[in-house]
């Protein structure tokens, strides 16, 4: 899970590399770094993340000491896979005699081998990466090889994933690209080019790109000024990158709650500003009406999402569930995943939740899928990216670009999807009239509903922070579509707050976490679903009972009047009835955010994680 950016042109090298680092954080941010040909020696700069100090403050603060000029760079942020998080592990890599330096995203899975090789070759290492090997091997082939030739013999020792930038200290002018599996981009101009591993880290510098193609090695070099490429690019379909310049205002100070409050936006745009209402009980999606004879003919369902995407596809399936359209629905992890997990009888729907449309756990369900003739279906809100281009049809978010790690509006984003999708099969068989009519009412009225939420300053957290700090654990509970959100909810408060929590049906207590309930817990029930109230209800005497302390989201305030529960615990929403659940997860968004900053976290970076998770 890593960034990849690199600049070759007439100008200096550097606000190329570090805007694009900066925009790449999404991929990564244990470390960062940068390479450059400086009078025909390989200069790099590269620093791991501290405790205090993030890898690409550290990287600009020394780039500000030795200003050098150089037309030729490439930049890596890294979140790491194989090394701990060290200076020496942080990428770029060079080989042993400095001539070679290159960046790599991806897992080379017989690494180990390539080592033991080069090693009985007498080859040396500093760090305990599998990108090395690829620099060393390309050494070793470049002692009988030119560097074309070298990096394709390396390329066919190699097993597993990579998107590879190569430079050469005796060839300044020049740059190699080659990929397989791990995504690369080509930015260019009549002057220079900028490569990223996805189109944000071009910020507004370029206008068209391609996607490389797996197994195609690049060269790129400039020459009196203008780029050329030795194998010609023509056959490429060129594509215009539309990326805005995304910048936080002095409204927000960090991107998640900008993010959280940017959700009545988000929501409108995912129904294409109305445009996917098409009456009362109806709705149109383009991107599955040209697939519309093949989908119908499924059978069963299989939904698939890691982490927020997979608690949004547990919500989602209750609405599938309502139009009785599939034999047969299941949620998965997609990276838990196997092709036993499909049906026997008749033909499924592949459905795969993606915020970044890179997730290789998921990317690899799309193989699998393939290989037994299913068909795939794609929500994604990155257009052009892995999962978007691969899966048969699909619906985009529309979302927006999501730059905090823990997602908040693409999450409810994903969810209206899944309802207009499920709306969609109800009404192409002339299911459920009344179901569909309620639905898109609703979603109507939850758009209006969301942005009155987010203006109430009735609910308020500010008194309750110690509450949380006291205990180094938080239970969330609820019962029927409430059980995805309490488990969506306690994923935000680990991210952000470092406090372990964990999510609950509220009928599972008394199946074995009732050992963990102690005198002042925090416990977070959500009480807004009519169907599941007396029960859920039960969950709130028995948690008392215990001396939890209980906060409540409801939207029946009057069941409350008589519980022994202070007022300031209890944060109330508005009704609805298909989408109450997604009202309540924004509390739990706004909660987690706000103890985040109250213990001094970044809420925008947590500790470990990366968005864009491209390895398995």
């Amino acid at each position: 899970m890593c960034g990849i950016i690199a600049y070759l042109g007439n100008k200096d090298c550097i606000e190329y590399l570090l805007n694009g680092l900066y925009k790449l954080q999404n991929r990564g941010y244990d470390s960062v770094g940068i390479s450059r040909i400086i009078n025909n020696q390989i200069i790099t700069n590269k620093y791991a993340s501290t405790n205090n100090n993030n890898a690409l403050s550290i990287l600009e603060d020394k780039l500000q000491i030795n200003k050098v000029h150089s037309n030729i760079g490439i930049g890596h942020t890294r979140w790491a896979t194989h090394g701990p998080k060290t200076d020496c592990n942080a990428h770029p890599h060079h080989d042993e005699n400095d001539k070679i330096s290159l960046i790599h995203n991806g897992i080379i899975e017989n690494y180990s081998e390539i080592k033991e090789f080069l090693i009985k070759k007498n080859y040396k290492f500093k760090s305990q990466t599998d990108t090395e090997v690829i620099a060393n091997l390309i050494n070793y082939y470049l002692n009988e090889n030119d560097m074309q030739i070298a990096i394709e013999k390396t390329i066919s020792d190699l097993k597993g994933t990579w998107a590879l930038c190569i430079i050469h200290k005796d060839f300044p002018n020049n740059m190699w690209l080659i990929r397989n599996g791990s995504p690369l981009l080509l930015g260019f101009e009549e002057d220079y080019i900028i490569v990223s591993s996805e189109s944000i880290g071009f910020n507004q510098y370029i206008k068209k790109y391609i996607i490389l193609d797996n197994h195609d090695l690049i060269k790129i070099s400039i020459n009196d000024n203008k780029i050329n490429f030795e194998n010609s690019i023509e056959r490429y379909k060129v594509k215009i990158n539309t990326n805005e310049n995304y910048s936080l205002s002095n409204e927000y100070p960090y991107w998640m709650i900008k993010e959280i409050y940017e959700q009545p936006n988000s929501i409108f745009s995912c129904l294409n500003n109305g445009g996917r209402i098409l009456n009362d009980d109806s709705v149109k999606l383009g991107g599955l009406d040209n697939f519309k004879d093949k989908l119908l003919d499924c059978d069963n369902l299989i939904i698939l999402g890691c982490g927020t995407s997979y608690h949004a596809g547990l919500w989602g399936s209750y609405h599938f569930k309502d139009i009785k359209f599939f034999n047969s629905i299941q949620v998965f992890d997609g990276a838990e995943f196997d092709e036993s997990d499909i049906p026997i009888l008749g033909k499924s729907i592949m459905m795969l939740l993606s915020q970044s449309g890179e997730t290789k756990d998921l990317h690899r369900c799309i193989e699998i899928a393939k290989s037994k003739d299913h068909i795939t279906l794609g929500i994604v809100n990155v257009a052009d990216s892995l999962i978007a281009r691969e899966t048969d049809c699909g619906v985009y978010l529309n979302a927006g670009r999501e730059f905090a790690v823990a997602s908040t509006k693409s999450f409810t984003s994903q969810c209206i999807a899944l309802s207009l999708i499920s709306i969609w099969f109800a009404q192409n068989k002339n299911l459920y009239y009344k179901t569909r009519v309620k639905k898109i009412k609703d979603i109507m009225k939850f758009h209006y509903q969301i942005s009155y939420l987010l203006k109430d300053k009735s609910n308020k957290f500010d008194k309750l922070y110690y509450k949380f700090k006291k205990y180094s654990s938080v239970f969330l509970l609820g019962k029927g579509q409430n059980e995805s959100i309490a488990k969506e909810g306690s994923l935000k408060i680990k991210e952000v707050t470092y406090l372990h929590a964990e999510g609950y049906s509220s009928s599972a207590l008394k199946h074995g976490p009732f050992a963990l309930i102690q005198k002042g817990l925090p416990i977070i029930i959500i009480d807004t679903d009519e169907k599941h109230r007396d029960k859920t209800l039960n969950a709130v005497f028995e948690t008392l009972t215990r001396d939890a302390e209980l906060f409540i989201i409801t939207n029946k305030p009057e069941n409350y009047k008589k519980v022994p529960i202070p007022s300031e615990q209890i944060f109330v929403i508005e009704y609805n009835e298909n989408y109450h659940g997604l009202l309540a997860n924004i509390i739990l968004q706004l909660l987690s955010y706000e103890l985040a900053v109250y213990f001094e976290n970044n809420p925008d970076y947590p500790r470990n994680l990366a968005k864009v998770v491209t390895v398995e």
